[in-house]
């Protein structure tokens, strides 16, 4: 491969909205769209392998908590082998396990490939937002994230609008759904590999210093920011995650159809698409992005709280899920 770039110059090359433009399609494709496009088809994969609401409960939790794992050294990892190596590796595993769920024959064949798939899927943003810090200078930093979030709720939307009523019926089923998905992760790996420029600087005979990276752990855990973000984190990811995954379930089971009961979660990531790149360019204009923040899950704690007091009204439901959605994408931006 012939591309090259200094790390010094990184931020003034054209070749830097390429490399934004792939970290957006891969949220569209590999990250936001595989997401809810299962949960969108879960009455279908319960009615097909016979699970319960709380085995749709496991195995839509499992790859959170595999995550909890794998993201705490994956970053990590990203240092050592590079955003390059790291992005195909982990887009073609993400691919191939996110293929295997298609294949599944009952509870326990899906909850392992759920868990495979949790494993490697949940380390992809990491590796984005340090693409972004590589090839974006501070001023474009909040630009840049929020089209990448971009990227990330368009894929949400329209996996939890198009993947059961679309896809499904189009592709033959749920499994067919979810093998054409994991076969596209693979098809971004293999552009990964051609359009990032190779890294002049890795250090391939170096050996993996695994105690190194739990000093630097516990040197980075010291931090009180850290805590107070990961806490809001924790808390806005389990108010998205509980939400995409059990909504559309309810509402079908209180007698909404599955296209209106899909249109809840669309409109959630929907307008959390309209808002992600302006108040994430208002955050760079206040400079001060912790007030963004603040303000973003103050305003998704009252839509979700909402929703529990609208009951079946199906406006007020869709109001709710409008403002709990609005600031999702730019709080993680």
């Amino acid at each position: 491969m012939s591309l090259s770039f200094d790390q010094a110059h990184r931020t003034d090359s054209p070749y830097r909205w390429v490399i934004l433009t792939m970290v957006t399609l891969s949220g569209f494709i590999v990250m936001g769209f595989p997401t809810t496009g299962l949960s969108a088809m879960f009455s279908e994969v319960a009615d097909s392998l016979g699970l319960d609401l709380v085995e749709i409960g496991l195995i839509w939790g499992v790859g959170s908590v595999m995550g909890i794992f794998t993201s705490v050294l994956g970053g990590s990892f990203i240092d050592y082998f590079g955003t390059r190596r790291t992005l195909v590796l982990l887009c073609l595993a993400t691919g191939v396990s996110g293929a295997l769920r298609g294949f599944a024959v009952d509870f326990w064949s899906l909850f392992i490939t759920s868990f495979l798939f949790g494993m490697v899927q949940p380390i992809l943003p990491m590796n984005f937002v340090k693409l972004n810090r590589e090839w974006f200078a501070s001023r474009q930093l909040g630009f840049a994230a929020g089209v990448m979030s971009a990227g990330f709720a368009t894929g949400l939307m329209l996996g939890s609008r198009l993947s059961a009523t679309v896809l499904s019926p189009l592709l033959g089923g749920w499994r067919n759904v979810l093998i054409f998905l994991g076969l596209c992760a693979v098809v971004m790996a293999v552009l990964w590999y051609f359009v990032h420029p190779p890294n002049q600087h890795r250090r391939p005979t170096e050996p993996l210093d695994l105690r190194g990276m739990l000093r630097s752990l516990r040197t980075v855990a010291r931090y009180r920011e850290l805590w107070v973000i990961s806490l809001a984190v924790f808390g806005v990811l389990g108010l998205m995650r509980g939400l995409v995954g059990y909504v559309p379930t309810y509402l079908r089971e209180i007698g909404w159809g599955a296209v209106e009961a899909d249109t809840a979660i669309t409109v959630f990531f929907f307008c959390s698409l309209v808002s992600v790149v302006p108040l994430s360019y208002l955050s760079d204009r206040l400079g001060n992005r912790k007030l963004v923040m603040a303000v973003g899950t103050t305003i998704m704690s009252i839509g979700k709280a909402l929703i529990f007091l609208e009951g079946d009204n199906n406006s007020g439901v869709l109001l709710a899920m409008a403002l709990a959605g609005c600031c999702f994408d730019t709080f993680m931006a």
